[in-house]
């Protein structure tokens, strides 16, 4: 899933012309966190996405929405290939599974890697 809190909030927090440091000392953090959550490293936490949205005098819609749509998606994707896996044999399905977590695994290994560079 797309992460689009961040850019949204570097969004907002340009045209309302705060910096990182101006932003994060309104609303309790420190610019290095904001900077992380606008490189798309981190999410915010409940508490701290309401103050920057009351900061920034936006929306949670508009800061979340299209997060919730590409959820929405994934969520009836997942469903309709869960339904398709159910329907092969036990054995099968262990295999499936099992390769699932080996590209899974090699995903993570390809992002690692690539933000280490």
């Amino acid at each position: 899933m797309e992460n689009n809190v961040g850019k949204r909030i570097l969004e907002v927090r340009t045209k309302r012309d705060y910096t990182q440091e101006e932003l994060a000392e309104k609303v309790g953090s420190v610019a290095s966190y904001i900077s992380n959550i606008e490189r798309k490293n981190k999410c915010p936490s409940l508490p701290l996405l309401r103050k920057i949205v009351k900061e920034l005098d936006t929306s949670f819609d508009y800061l979340l929405i299209d997060d919730f749509e590409m959820d929405k998606k994934l969520e009836i994707k997942y469903k309709e290939m869960f339904k398709e896996i159910k329907k092969l044999d036990d054995k099968t399905q262990e295999e499936f599974f099992n390769l699932a977590d080996s590209i899974i695994k090699s995903f993570k290994n390809i992002e690692n890697n690539s933000m280490n560079k």
